[in-house]
């Protein structure tokens, strides 16, 4: 695949990096956008958007982790380098879930008005995050020669 989106000397854009990256510009901008006309304050859409981020790369990262446990009790260090693959999107939903219920519970926000503006960039933010995914190489599914196939070329790669 394409895991190198551009390379500029010893600085690499990774793609899975990249699209995950646009992935949560675009929702939040679309958010802030869709929040204005709600009347939600922008300080809590950047706010709530900073604390999801975090939440769901500790999220995608605890449970890759969890899901690979021999071999990360062999190499406890790797746990850390997470430049080098492994996150896994269900980790990062519920705990990024999780924060943003407990935020909007703090800041008295809409729960249901809050989920209406949400879920829409949630589905967005993935499809940016599975564009990113196959290009890096994984998620391709199998092998085909039917005219709707990919013609791209897979190479698998595990650091473990």
């Amino acid at each position: 695949m394409h895991p190198i989106l551009f390379q500029f000397g010893s600085f690499t854009i990774y793609a899975y990096g990249f699209f995950i990256a646009l992935g949560f510009i675009v929702g939040l901008g679309l958010a802030i956008r869709k929040a204005v006309r709600e009347g939600i304050p922008f300080g809590n859409i950047v706010d709530l958007f900073f604390y999801t981020l975090l939440s769901a790369l500790i999220g995608s990262r605890i449970l890759f982790v969890l899901i690979n446990l021999n071999v990360y009790r062999q190499n406890p260090t790797g746990i850390f380098k997470i430049w080098e693959g492994g996150l896994v999107f269900y980790g990062g939903f519920l705990l990024a879930a999780m924060v943003a219920l407990w935020y909007m519970r703090w800041h008295r926000l809409p729960l249901w008005k809050m989920a209406d503006l949400i879920s829409p960039l949630i589905a967005l933010g993935l499809s940016f995050g599975r564009i990113g995914c196959f290009l890096a190489g994984c998620c391709y599914g199998k092998e085909t020669s039917l005219p709707w196939g990919s013609s791209l070329k897979v190479r698998t790669r595990w650091p473990g």
